[in-house]
């Protein structure tokens, strides 16, 4: 642990942490003294089948849901006393953002990037995800592949060290797919760390150093893919969705899946 000039706690190993968190509307619990650590450096999944709370706990995470019990920490400070502090250092793509549908690519990166201090280069970015030759099209007229992009390309401008991701590669090309693995892998060779959110097996497989699965409102494991496949699989051609089946049901919910 060192301290920086303007007295904010960094954690070398550890980008986030949360402990015991609770969250209910009412009387409905959806989750239930949930803990969880993400590392720095890593790219870390959470899986969890539809409605079981994931989006729900990355708005926790980031101060945008109030929660009932618990503690959240991110870079060593908590996210109900040093909100402005952190959310300096996060970067997050929401499954659903409102943004200025008149705005053209890079009008929305120029605004973008006026609100912090420390930014990257946003003609790298928007160069780095394939956007530079569309970068005049209208937020209105985008396809979804490329307003996804545009989504990821505005969770980095501000430099972050934590970059939250909500289902980044749901309904989109395999090529737009793999660029975005591409630069999420990118980030993660800069040490920064990426907690991303995702029903895509093949994604957790391929690019999360550690996966947890989120079922019944708690964290239920965390591993590595290849561990949790080697420690539940039943049979050897068993793949993490396999074993995801087995671990959180295969009977559909009406309404839900």
């Amino acid at each position: 642990m060192k301290i920086l000039p303007h007295e904010e706690v960094i954690c070398d190993e550890q980008s986030m942490v949360i402990e015991n968190l609770t969250k209910q509307y009412a009387n409905n619990v959806v989750l239930d003294s949930l803990s969880l650590t993400i590392n720095t450096g890593e790219i870390h999944g959470i899986l969890g089948r539809n409605g079981v709370g994931k989006t729900t706990l990355i708005e926790c995470a980031v101060g945008l849901k109030s929660f009932n019990q618990g503690s959240i920490k991110i870079r060593g400070l908590n996210i109900l006393e040093d909100r402005d502090k952190i959310i300096k250092h996060v970067g997050i793509q929401p499954q659903e953002a409102n943004l200025f549908p008149r705005l053209t690519i890079m009008e929305t990166m120029e605004l973008f990037s006026s609100f912090y201090g420390e930014i990257l280069s946003y003609h790298n970015i928007v160069e780095m995800l394939d956007l530079d030759k569309i970068k005049n099209k209208r937020v209105n007229s985008l396809s979804t592949g490329q307003k996804q992009r545009l989504l990821v390309a505005l969770s980095l401008i501000g430099n972050p060290s934590l970059i939250i991701l909500d289902e980044p590669t749901t309904g989109i090309d395999p090529q737009i797919k793999q660029l975005i693995w591409q630069v999420l892998n990118k980030m993660k060779s800069q040490n920064k760390s990426i907690l991303l959110s995702t029903h895509n097996m093949e994604e957790a497989e391929k690019i999360c150093d550690r996966i947890s699965i989120l079922h019944d409102k708690k964290i239920i494991l965390t591993g590595t893919p290849s561990e949790i496949i080697n420690k539940y699989r039943k049979t050897k051609n068993d793949t993490l969705e396999d074993v995801f089946l087995l671990l959180t049901g295969t009977t559909l919910r009406g309404g839900m899946d």
